[in-house]
């Protein structure tokens, strides 16, 4: 039975071009006459100019429809599907039309999903942290302004990229000269919970300067105010000389005697 429909739908796929001899204009009225009669039901408006052509656009005689033809057309979901990243590429082949089932109507949503019980590390990015608790659009901020249906609809896939930065360049503070720092991993200091929560950052091990005393209750800015982004630069080249003097004004000046002169301040402060 299969074979015989198989049959037919290959015959009246050629059919067409047999009845209007040359006529794009009644072939193309032909195959839009034998969509509408062979079809379950109308496909969606962002896919109502393929019901006026030749159905093995999509389908495939005898083999449904392919993922290698929505493909075709989908070139954004295509690219993530060929690299294996994100939601599409990490799908392990499973069919397109598994998920969006077409022939449902013009005003069809075949793309739809549950924001509250979507499991996010599918994407291959897990949410933890403040992230759990961020709404889906604070994050995914482009539209679907180029798309046919929808255009104020959030765009849930494409341009987000999984970086620290992709969300909080303009969080973003540092103004690293030193290469040990530069292009370093957020999550060396920064955890999800709260970006402003750097207790990971060990200020001993990172820059060989240990914070004891009031310095260890200071806030990094309140030393780390010189020139640069945002008036932030964590590079202190006099130190290593001044050491003491690079942030504390010398209130002694010429008062000491010839023997304390040049001494360590360490020598009488803690």
């Amino acid at each position: 039975m299969r074979k015989i429909f198989a049959f037919w739908l290959f015959f009246l796929a050629f059919l067409p071009s047999l009845y209007a001899q040359g006529d794009e204009s009644k072939t193309e009225k032909f195959e839009g006459l034998l969509n509408k009669l062979l079809a379950p039901g109308p496909l969606v408006l962002g896919h109502e100019n393929l019901e006026h052509k030749d159905c093995l656009k999509c389908h495939e005689v005898g083999g449904g429809v392919p993922n290698n033809k929505c493909m075709d057309c989908h070139k954004d979901i295509s690219s993530h599907v060929d690299a294996k990243k994100h939601f599409h590429g990490l799908m392990n082949g499973k069919a397109c039309i598994d998920c969006h089932k077409e022939h449902k109507g013009r005003n069809a949503i075949i793309n739809a999903f549950d924001q509250k019980t979507f499991d996010h590390s599918r994407t291959g990015f897990i949410l933890d942290g403040a992230h759990v608790r961020a709404e889906c659009t604070s994050c995914h901020t482009e539209k679907r302004s180029e798309k046919i249906t929808r255009k104020n609809d959030t765009q849930f896939f494409g341009k987000q990229g999984s970086t620290c930065l992709s969300c909080h360049a303009k969080d973003d503070i540092h103004f690293f000269e030193t290469p040990k720092f530069k292009g370093k991993d957020c999550g060396t200091c920064h955890v999800t919970e709260a970006w402003k929560n750097v207790e990971k950052f060990d200020h001993t091990r990172e820059t060989g300067y240990a914070l004891v005393g009031i310095h260890a209750e200071q806030s990094c800015k309140k030393c780390h105010v010189s020139e640069g982004k945002n008036n932030i630069k964590y590079s202190w080249p006099r130190l290593e000389t001044q050491k003491c003097l690079t942030c504390h004004k010398d209130q002694h000046k010429t008062n000491f005697s010839p023997r304390f002169q040049g001494g360590q301040c360490l020598s009488c402060h803690n």
